[in-house]
């Protein structure tokens, strides 16, 4: 009868009861890394985190500080040179100078560089069609 259990689709796993009882997990939380399961400051922090991580001025600050470090050149994928960002800018930070996305360039203007075709003027191509029913019939 093992196997049929192990079958069922809509069969809820039980987890083993040594695994339940050293990380109990919040509901849509990843598990914690074993060295940091049974701390509860670093559960506080976790669950402190996904709380924020719904709020979107949060998430506009997280976006801002990405862009000035992406600016200064730091990548934003490795965890070290984050911290070491971090550490580095710690007072302007706290001050909270980092509040503003910085500037860039504006975007760039985009010219014509030749005359704008009408669906009613006469093809391109010289074939004595309008463009319409000519090259322009595909677009």
């Amino acid at each position: 009868m093992s196997w049929l259990t192990k079958l069922n689709p809509f069969a809820k796993e039980e987890p083993d009861a040594k695994s339940a009882a050293a990380a109990p997990s919040i509901p849509g939380m990843p598990a914690l890394p074993p060295e940091l399961a049974n701390d509860p400051k670093a559960k506080g922090m976790m669950a402190m985190f996904f709380r924020k991580w719904k709020d979107p001025a949060f998430m506009k600050q997280l976006r801002t500080l990405a862009l000035h470090m992406q600016k200064e050149g730091v990548d934003v994928k490795d965890m070290k040179a984050v911290q070491a960002w971090m550490e580095k800018n710690k007072e302007r930070l706290e001050k909270g100078e980092f509040n503003e996305a910085p500037a860039g360039k504006p975007g760039e203007t985009f010219v014509k560089t030749g005359p704008e075709i009408g669906r009613n003027d006469p093809c391109h191509c010289g074939s004595g069609k309008k463009f319409k029913k000519c090259h322009g019939a595909g677009a």
